[in-house]
């Protein structure tokens, strides 16, 4: 296990009597051969340059956040900004694979330094203490790298921060066929996949779920194609409600959802609106199906056609 502090940007809370000239981050030093964060190479390799970079508060370069000299405070240049930003990133993968890595060992009970469970009971006990002790020191060592960036950089930029790091973790060490499918709420919960919500021309249409029409519809050919009809109408105002919906879920988040949702029927905010996104999602997954189904009953339009013009509807942003 790794011991990570944080080492990679001194932000000055008051501007220094003496200029300090920029340091290179400092890289921490293992503390073991086995580290749980080699693990992110196991699947694929981060992309370091999808990290969010983001413009220094004036604030923050008035006040000496980036070193100061002689001729006044330093404000870093893109080229700075990025560096500093994917070290930055760097570290804070580093952090939080370790601590999925000690969350993992108290599920499965194997010591994250080696892979394998203790044999001893003496040994078990051992364990037990390092995760109790290493878990919130590596908790702690993640909330302040994060503070420190956002001393710089700002609380929105280090949320877009902390957002691409837990996603990349997740890119890295969790198998596709471990995924959650949208139409999950642990989809997009931090503790999950941590994913965001997929766009609306990018879901598909659930084609198994129109055959369930077969049972609603007349024997009477005529009569089977006015009931199509109406209710390939009725299923697009569905459909169009269903989108307007989703979208202002992924815009407002859990302001978007009535108390009852908030307070007593889930546990936080960020179930009630991952549980909300799940739901939404599989509406509209079963409403392209079934729209996509009845426009081939009917043979008027290609169901890609239907589809289609169903997203492009002025309801859909993209």
């Amino acid at each position: 296990m790794s011991r990570h502090t944080q080492q990679l940007f001194e932000w000055a809370r008051d501007v220094p009597e003496t200029p300090v000239p920029l340091q290179p981050p400092v890289t921490a030093t293992p503390e073991a051969a086995a580290q749980p964060h080699d693990q992110i190479q196991e699947l694929r390799s981060p992309h370091w340059a999808d990290v969010p970079c983001a413009v220094p508060l004036s604030g923050a370069i008035e006040a000496g956040v980036f070193s100061v000299t002689t001729d006044g405070p330093i404000e870093p240049d893109e080229a700075e900004v990025r560096a500093m930003t994917e070290e930055h990133g760097r570290e804070l993968v580093a952090i939080f694979a370790d601590i999925q890595a000690v969350e993992d060992a108290r599920r499965t009970g194997e010591d994250p330094r080696s892979g394998r469970p203790p044999r001893t009971p003496d040994a078990q006990m051992k364990l037990a203490e390092f995760l109790e002790r290493e878990e919130p020191r590596l908790k702690s060592a993640y909330s302040a790298a994060l503070e420190a960036y956002a001393r710089g950089f700002g609380a929105q930029a280090a949320t877009e921060l902390d957002a691409w790091a837990r996603k990349t973790v997740a890119d890295c060490t969790i198998d596709p066929k471990d995924r959650y499918e949208p139409g999950h709420p642990w989809h997009y919960l931090p503790q999950g996949d941590n994913a965001p919500p997929i766009p609306v021309e990018e879901i598909e249409p659930d084609f198994d779920i129109g055959k369930l029409i077969e049972r609603e519809l007349p024997k009477n050919l005529s009569k089977r194609r006015e009931k199509l009809r109406v209710m390939l109408a009725s299923e697009q105002a569905r459909l169009e409600e269903d989108k307007r919906r989703y979208q202002e879920i992924i815009q407002r988040g859990a302001e978007a959802l009535s108390r009852y949702d908030r307070e007593i029927a889930h546990s936080s905010d960020e179930m009630a609106r991952a549980t909300a996104l799940s739901l939404k999602y599989n509406h509209l997954r079963y409403g392209l199906g079934r729209v996509a189904w009845i426009a081939r009953q009917l043979g008027t339009d290609s169901p890609t056609i239907v589809i289609d013009a169903v997203r492009k509807s002025p309801t859909h942003q993209p």
